[in-house]
């Protein structure tokens, strides 16, 4: 059951941080696609329990690091469905969007993600690489009120700064703090994120109206 989110306060646009591999590209299909095609190991999604593939499945650390190295691995990484239109209406609801991810695999990865993330008209006001100890810090310079993540530990070492909705996988399971809510996929995230915004947006239309009726009494 999701956890019910605190209201945001209204008065400037909500700053949404997101991860991009497992969040938005399908890293998990791939890492299935190249394990078969390179070592003709049969994997499935289910196989992956564990943030540290070479833990829970046959591929060794050593085959990861060239499939990561690899250009072909990022340029031709499937998107997760559904992704793009819940960023759109992150963006519809005036939303900044921050892609914030942890790849350094290769000297031209930077390039390489935007054109991906332009190609795939995936809405975005910036990308951020960042390594893992660094998201907490990104995360508070941005003022991120959310942080959409698919890895559990990121997911606590980034909830003593914003709020973060991590996206439910079987290689994330394990307890999580008030702040972190888990989502099914990132079109619930998205709607997570809306319907607050929504929720804040009504208080405060409330309050406003009662203010009014306040002073207009007083002159009675």
């Amino acid at each position: 059951m999701d956890k019910k989110p605190k209201p945001v306060k209204v008065g400037k646009a909500s700053v949404v941080a997101c991860d991009l591999d497992g969040v938005i590209g399908d890293i998990v299909q791939q890492l299935l696609l190249f394990s078969h095609r390179k070592h003709g190991l049969s994997l499935a999604a289910a196989d992956i329990v564990s943030e540290n593939f070479d833990m829970c499945t046959p591929i060794r650390r050593d085959q990861l690091q060239k499939f990561f190295e690899t250009d072909e691995f990022f340029r031709s990484l499937p998107v997760l469905p559904g992704s793009r239109e819940a960023l759109l209406r992150l963006r519809a609801a005036g939303c900044e969007i921050h892609i914030v991810t942890d790849r350094f695999w290769y000297r031209e990865i930077d390039r390489d993600t935007t054109d991906w993330l332009t190609r795939n008209e995936i809405p975005f006001d910036s990308v951020i690489f960042a390594r893992k100890v660094e998201k907490p810090h990104f995360a508070a310079q941005l003022s991120a009120n959310w942080f959409i993540e698919d890895r559990l530990s990121n997911a606590l070492l980034l909830s003593p700064v914003c709020r973060v909705l991590l996206v439910d996988r079987p290689y994330n399971q394990g307890s999580t703090p008030e702040s972190v809510i888990r989502v099914h996929d990132i079109s619930r995230a998205a709607e997570v994120i809306t319907d607050t915004l929504n929720n804040s947006t009504g208080r405060k239309r409330i309050s406003r109206s009662r203010q009014g009726t306040r002073a207009y009494g007083s002159l009675v």
